[in-house]
């Protein structure tokens, strides 16, 4: 089955941190929902929670071990409670602070996880008729950075003219990276070079990139992108 992640593009232009595992848990889950109806909710009105099998998770990310799928999940489950997610206003000034999920449960033995978005996430990936993105989910389902995962669905906002131009300073802020690598040098080797590798080898795409600078000091990247069509999707029969 071809899952379809949509978020609304406030959601891909906020900024939170998961990790790789927590990444993909939510993505499954969010792959789970229609984005033009509401949330799926019970008989007493809350939120229904959303089941994600060792085995779906395993198929989905091409995880051949189960052992190692079950640990994946788990570790997804660690901390996800605690994560949060920042919203911007076009200042950059935050205006919303808000939990990903109010439940998540790790079922150990039964072979799945259970999770519950909080009534805020909600809006941002159902009942969506403008302003979102949507993609393939086994378009990202190989790759393992968080970095490539966050710059792939800045990207897909724009796809249809597959050119975005970013402040340097709103990219550190989406990925949560604005006390570290201090040095532009540093985060082109450590953060934006290693990423666009990865999308370019597992996620079907072309891109090139350049810095652009003001008085020498750069303020912005810009990045264009096309499909591969000379790369097979692995994921793909």
């Amino acid at each position: 089955m071809d899952l379809t992640v949509t978020k609304s593009n406030d959601l891909i232009r906020a900024s939170y941190r998961l990790t790789v595992n927590e990444q993909r848990l939510i993505l499954a889950c969010i792959a789970q929902l229609d984005p033009r109806k509401p949330i799926p909710k019970t008989r007493d009105g809350d939120i229904k929670p959303i089941r994600i099998t060792v085995n779906d998770f395993a198929e989905t990310y091409g995880i051949s071990d189960r052992s190692t799928a079950y640990a994946a999940l788990q570790e997804a489950t660690d901390r996800l409670y605690e994560r949060d997610i920042n919203t911007y206003d076009e200042t950059g000034r935050r205006y919303g602070r808000f939990r990903w999920v109010q439940a998540v449960e790790y079922r150990d033995g039964q072979g799945y996880v259970e999770l519950t978005f909080t009534q805020r996430v909600a809006p941002y990936i159902t009942l969506l008729h403008r302003q979102f993105t949507s993609y393939m989910l086994k378009r990202i389902a190989r790759v393992n950075s968080i970095y490539a995962i966050r710059i792939f669905e800045l990207l897909m906002q724009f796809k249809r003219t597959g050119m975005v131009v970013m402040g340097l300073d709103e990219f550190r802020l989406l990925l949560e990276i604005e006390d570290k690598y201090d040095r532009f040098a540093n985060l082109k080797a450590r953060v934006i070079d290693p990423a666009i590798r990865e999308l370019t080898s597992k996620a079907n795409l072309e891109i090139s990139w350049e810095p652009i600078r003001h008085n020498r000091r750069v303020t912005s990247l810009r990045f264009t992108f096309k499909e591969n069509p000379q790369i097979t999707l692995e994921l793909e029969d």
